[in-house]
């Protein structure tokens, strides 16, 4: 009896290996290519013509498809993070789902003490203006003492000088010449006593004058040299001891006035640099007050969170699996930069299903020839078109936890046009169109036998009686699989009930062995299970 096609198997899932392991069983009773065989099966014969369900081998068009569940998400989202710093406790949000439009306020957080803190800076703000204030009054008093202070020093100075000149131009000069002009009156008034006093002798021979007249000139004489000594030595001693006492008495007032200049400016300096900085100190106090104040307003500003943008309200608990355990609502702790809710953009929406590793390895990006996609949304009666945008670099490792093996990486399906009124975390099946294979040698799954590194398939003879061929399988997709080689067009293959592949291997003297080849095999089309033993 041969049969051109048999109904195909469920569509395998990696995530629901387990039934495609307790569906095993029944592939005997299941073809390729939507038709139910419409008669009865002997469960118990094996072999024979009439035992036989055979499927007719012919070119076709293979299409490699993936086929998988998975969500829909919005393209572009506005996500809201808390932007408050440290731990902060949820007082009021918006119900999730809720349309919002933007500058809506979404969420409230306690700034109970935030506000707190905020009154706290704004006293130390008015302490430190009025620090810095008393600061910079007393930097002007600084700047003026020392105008006064260095202007006393330099008059003392110009004064001493003024003294050193004169005494130098002036007082000294006079009084050497007083000096010495004295010394020469004496000498004078000297040389005329003597001149009387010979005078005198003369006379006294003569009668002309008594003995007291010539002691009397002789007295004078005494004088006259007398007071030529003191000329004379009041002459040294201004030369010699009071001209030097005095100069070096001047100059000393000078240098005395040099230095007090120098020291008032020192003094000068370092009082008014220490005003300075106790000035730059109150003011960059004063600063950071006011960033402080600044700061903690803007965080009290914070606290009230509005919408960025219109969207739906979805919780950020209710989109990671992390946060779950501690759902955002009101009362709940969040902590700066977490997430609290994301406003997707509707109008533009993707299904992002999670592909199995040998699946997601012949998704390739390509923009100028993307694969093209069908999406079936819940909800909407027709199906969209799409096409795979993105492919994760990484595998989604949600379910790490659970101890599963199968790596599954996250694709987008962008949506060619999103109809209206969806919101995201919708389900949709999609399926990603790969390529066609056209005009080639294909049979249904069932019919392929796999011992050992080998695929085979049963060949009806002449006779009636299936022959194992040994095949070489292509690409697949979850219904069909290529024949590369091993057989010719117009063969008719036997599609295997359960057990039936063992026992014919066997009658035709061919020992069987444990299949390698994987339960799940994809060279083009992904996920396709390979039946590795009827």
């Amino acid at each position: 009896m041969s049969v051109e096609a048999i109904a195909p198997p469920a569509a395998y899932s990696s995530r629901k290996l387990s039934r495609w392991l307790i569906a095993l069983p029944i592939l005997g009773l299941l073809g390729t290519g939507g038709y139910l065989v419409a008669r009865r099966i002997d469960w118990g014969a094996t072999s024979g013509p009439a035992n036989n369900v055979f499927y007719h081998v012919v070119p076709m068009d293979l299409a490699l498809e993936i086929k998988k569940d998975g969500e829909l998400k919005a393209i572009d989202n506005l996500d809201v993070v808390c932007p408050v710093e440290g731990l902060n406790t949820i007082t009021t949000i918006v119900p999730e789902g809720k349309t919002v439009k933007k500058g809506e306020v979404i969420c409230e957080l306690d700034s109970s003490d935030i506000k707190r803190k905020l009154q706290q800076a704004t006293l130390d703000v008015k302490k430190a203006e009025s620090d810095l204030t008393a600061a910079k009054e007393q930097l002007s008093i600084q700047e003026s003492k020392n105008k006064s202070d260095l202007a006393a020093a330099e008059v003392e100075l110009k004064l001493a000088q003024i003294d050193l000149q004169g005494y130098e131009k002036v007082d000294y000069p006079a009084k050497l010449k007083g000096a010495q002009q004295d010394v020469e009156m004496a000498k004078i008034a000297l040389k005329d006593k003597q001149d009387l006093l010979a005078q005198a002798q003369q006379l006294l021979s003569k009668a002309f004058v008594t003995t007291s007249d010539l002691k009397n000139a002789e007295v004078e004489l005494i004088k006259a040299k007398t007071d030529l000594d003191k000329k004379d030595s009041d002459l040294n001693v201004l030369i010699s001891y009071t001209h030097e006492k005095d100069e070096a008495d001047k100059k000393n007032k000078v240098a005395q006035g040099e230095s007090k200049v120098e020291q008032t400016k020192s003094e000068n300096n370092s009082n008014l640099a220490q005003k300075v900085a106790d000035a730059q100190t109150k003011e960059q106090t004063l600063i950071l007050d006011k960033e402080i104040e600044r700061h903690l307003k803007e965080q009290v500003d914070f606290c009230t969170i509005k919408a960025p943008g219109d969207g739906i309200v979805i919780y950020g608990s209710s989109d990671s699996w992390y946060y779950r355990d501690t759902p955002i609502q009101a009362g709940a702790k969040v902590s700066e930069q977490q997430l609290i809710c994301r406003l997707p953009d509707t109008s533009r929406m993707k299904v992002i299903a999670k592909i199995g590793e040998s699946q997601a390895q012949n998704l390739k990006i390509d923009k100028a020839h993307p694969l093209r996609a069908t999406a079936k949304i819940v909800g909407v009666k027709e199906d969209q078109g799409g096409w795979v945008s993105q492919v994760s670099i990484l595998p989604d490792n949600s379910n790490r936890w659970w101890g599963n093996d199968n790596k599954e990486y996250p694709v987008d399906i962008t949506l060619d046009k999103t109809p209206p009124g969806l919101k995201p975390g919708l389900t949709a099946s999609v399926e990603i169109h790969i390529e066609t294979l056209k005009n080639v040698l294909a049979v249904p799954l069932p019919a392929i036998y796999s011992s050992g590194a080998d695929s085979y398939l049963f060949v009806k003879r002449a006779t009636g009686q299936p022959k194992p061929v040994k095949v070489k399988v292509g690409k697949m997709n979850e219904t069909h699989a290529e024949i590369a080689s091993g057989i010719d067009e117009g063969a008719e293959v036997v599609v295997l009930q359960v057990g039936q592949g063992r026992q014919l291997l066997e009658a035709a003297g061919i020992a069987d062995a444990p299949a390698t080849q994987p339960v799940e095999k994809a060279p083009a089309a992904g996920k396709n299970p390979q039946v590795a033993a009827k």
